[in-house]
């Protein structure tokens, strides 16, 4: 590898840049993973509510609980894991700022990899 490459990964991809990287990668796809669970909740209930019932008046009404019951839990996983989203404390002129200093490092990063791939 390239020495100015080799210079430039071992400053911007140290091992807790990496690390939160992916926790916030993590946290990320946690939260989609909520979202289309709860997406999911929403049409099975839609679904089973829509459909007409045979069964006793008070065991529909128990099944009605569980659905409203799973929504709402799911609604509160959600919260917390926007909550805890970095940059949620931020304001947004700090996130704008801190994604102008990730664009000037991938700049960066591309530009020492063309330079690389041209001396290799």
């Amino acid at each position: 590898m390239n020495s100015v490459l080799m210079q430039h990964t071992s400053q911007s991809l140290r091992p807790e840049t990496l690390k939160e990287a992916t926790s916030n990668m993590d946290r990320l796809t946690q939260l989609q993973d909520a979202l289309d669970q709860m997406a999911r909740l929403f049409s099975i209930s839609v679904n089973y509510l829509s459909q007409p019932h045979v069964q006793d008046p008070a065991e529909f009404k128990k099944v009605q609980h569980e659905l409203v019951t799973d929504i709402c839990r799911k609604a509160k996983q959600v919260e917390i894991l926007i909550d805890n989203l970095p940059g949620a404390t931020r304001t947004e002129e700090e996130q704008l700022e801190f994604i102008g200093q990730l664009e000037k490092e991938l700049q960066e990063a591309n530009e020492n990899y063309r330079k690389a791939a041209q001396t290799a």
